[in-house]
């Protein structure tokens, strides 16, 4: 039986590795807005744990990976988590090396994910015995941690202030969903989030001043950087893409921030990034190994805020958690947090380390070669032929396929409506989705404060 649920996982993690791969080489693609949709319709599908956990694993190193292309190659993000990378690839274009910015980002992303699952899973074993010490401060811990976030965010004290309005709209419409279908609604509300900085981008196609300010004439141009004449072999060693001492702060940089699963993925991928880069004043230098060091940091980030709060806790308690990967923590009626039913109780430490691993390899097994060999061509590719309204269009339509599975007409009007006041708030105010997540999970408690 379980030869046949690692294989299993295996194929999943390819599968998913060879979707997000396509996905990530897409501009400013989001990666909740992506992930999460499709991670929770195979919750709901009954998919094992240990594949849903191989399957994320993947899907992640896969969009980290893959994103590198059109960040290095256009110098447009791939996705949210490549934005600190622009300007050092900007420089890296200039300089006509475009090829071996991307060349070190996909392969420090992929030192950042092996190194980062033995390190996460270590790291959640020191801190699984205090697990159960917090589980009945479980509504406190999170509205400290949604006030923690709100004030890292760019908002700050006005992030802080909006969570009190906003955990009154998130429980007055739990109010409603219960007198109306009966239950408490999760599906809707954190699909709304998810995709909330985009319903409140089309809204403003509604409004006449706003459209033609944001009105663009003509198609937009974009340079593509020359195929390099130097061909990478189908798989190439990542570690031979550094040097020696090189290789030693990407390694420590992972790390590290596999080890910080509270704090934003994108605030450390700028704070260890620029850290461990060092004081080379040489341009190339400098450009190229900090976004190989930088992409390490992100996978690394991301795979530590997957498994540690799994692992050690089973409470949503990182923005990667309660973002992309929320539906492996509560997707009711399969997973929950009150009470803890979650992957946090199915797996074993073990089953962290071997499957998470399972996954590094699937999703990186179709993401890195195409990275490091046909990168111009999967640019051009997908800046040519795959429109990004389609994609979001495609998302959107799973959105509200799940909104109406849990609670029909009724969910998707509050999947809009929650998505329209949290897309302004992100949007508008900088008080980013991480924040709201928190805040949704922290609504009740901070109700309670007040009556």
């Amino acid at each position: 039986m379980i030869p046949i649920l690692i294989l299993k996982a295996f194929l999943f993690a390819v599968l998913g590795g060879i979707l997000f791969s396509v996905i990530g080489v897409i501009p400013g693609t989001d990666e909740t807005a992506t992930m999460a949709p499709v991670t929770l319709v195979l919750v709901l599908l009954g998919v094992e744990p240990v594949v849903l956990f191989a399957w994320f694993i993947g899907i992640a190193v896969a969009m980290q990976i893959t994103h590198t292309i059109p960040t290095a190659m256009t110098a447009l993000p791939g996705s949210t988590m490549a934005v600190p990378m622009i300007q050092h690839c900007r420089t890296a274009k200039a300089l006509g090396v475009p090829h071996i910015a991307m060349r070190k980002m996909a392969a420090g992303s992929l030192i950042g994910s092996l190194v980062a699952v033995p390190v996460a899973v270590g790291f959640a074993l020191l801190l699984a015995p205090l697990g159960e010490m917090i589980k009945p401060y479980i509504g406190l811990i999170f509205t400290i941690g949604a006030i923690f976030i709100a004030y890292m965010s760019r908002a700050k004290w006005a992030a802080i202030l909006a969570l009190i309005p906003y955990s009154f709209l998130i429980q007055g419409i739990q109010k409603i969903a219960q007198a109306s279908v009966g239950k408490s609604l999760f599906i809707s509300i954190f699909m709304g989030i998810t995709i909330g900085p985009m319903i409140a981008e089309i809204f403003n196609i509604l409004v006449p001043e706003i459209r033609e300010k944001q009105r663009e004439n003509g198609k937009s141009k974009i340079y593509l950087a020359p195929e390099p004449h130097q061909k990478p072999g189908f798989f190439p060693n990542p570690l031979r893409q550094f040097t020696a001492k090189q290789r030693r702060r990407v390694v420590a940089a992972s790390v590290i921030s596999a080890c910080t699963f509270t704090f934003s993925p994108v605030g450390m991928t700028v704070l260890l990034g620029e850290l461990f880069t060092g004081k080379n004043k040489e341009v190339y230098q400098k450009s190229t190994v900090a976004v190989g060091i930088q992409d390490a940091v992100s996978n690394a980030t991301y795979i530590g805020e997957l498994i540690i709060p799994l692992l050690a806790f089973g409470l949503p308690l990182s923005p990667v958690a309660l973002g992309p990967a929320a539906p492996l923590f509560n997707a009711p009626p399969v997973f929950t947090t009150d009470p803890i039913m979650n992957l946090h109780n199915f797996l074993s430490w073990s089953d962290y380390l071997i499957y998470g691993l399972i996954g590094v390899i699937g999703g990186s097994a179709f993401a890195y070669p195409i990275a490091m060999s046909k990168a111009r061509i999967w640019t051009e590719k997908m800046l040519r032929y795959v429109s990004h309204e389609a994609l979001i269009g495609s998302f959107l339509g799973l959105v509200c396929m799940l909104a109406f599975y849990e609670a029909g007409i009724l969910g998707i009007a509050i999947t809009i409506s929650i998505a329209l006041f949290s897309g302004i708030l992100h949007n508008k105010y900088q008080i980013h989705t991480g924040v709201l997540f928190m805040g949704f999970y922290a609504s009740n408690f901070i109700i309670q404060l007040f009556s």
